[in-house]
């Protein structure tokens, strides 16, 4: 189950399926069962949950929260959280000249591979990690060349 959790001040801003059908689409990449959620806040929540977690007081456009839990209601693997700014869905849809739809498509691929261990940490994960998510935004119909910074 994908839970989406949206703040109010954006809900009918938000395109709820972009999300469902990019989070989807990872888990039949990486052939997982499991929940998870994503939150849709604003600069302000990224900017703190980024201090708090990784010492970085700027806000961000996504944050990855793993758990990798079983959820003893259910029985079934929670693997985590991801938090989205859509101030900065905007602002980078915008200086990039694409669509809102696949920027948001990315940070949801984005943060969904970084729940399954994926990073960006060293050349070679990024290439590694760079290529799922650019085949996986060009089976969802967006640019495969859109990739975070």
């Amino acid at each position: 189950m994908i839970n989406l959790i949206i703040s109010p001040s954006f809900e009918s801003q938000i395109p709820q399926e972009v999300l469902l059908r990019s989070a989807e689409a990872v888990l039949m990449h990486e052939q997982k069962d499991v929940d998870l959620s994503i939150v849709i806040s604003d600069n302000r929540e990224l900017q703190r949950l980024n201090r708090e977690f990784l010492g970085n007081d700027t806000p961000t456009d996504v944050l990855s929260f793993p758990m990798g839990e079983v959820d003893p209601d259910t029985q079934r693997l929670y693997a985590g959280d991801i938090i989205i700014s859509w101030e900065k869905v905007v602002e980078q849809a915008q200086k990039s000249g694409h669509p809102i739809e696949c920027e948001l498509a990315l940070l949801v691929v984005h943060g969904v591979l970084h729940l399954f261990g994926y990073d960006h940490a060293t050349a070679e994960e990024k290439q590694v990690m760079w290529e799922i998510q650019g085949n996986i935004l060009k089976a969802l119909g967006c640019d495969a060349q859109i990739l975070p910074e």
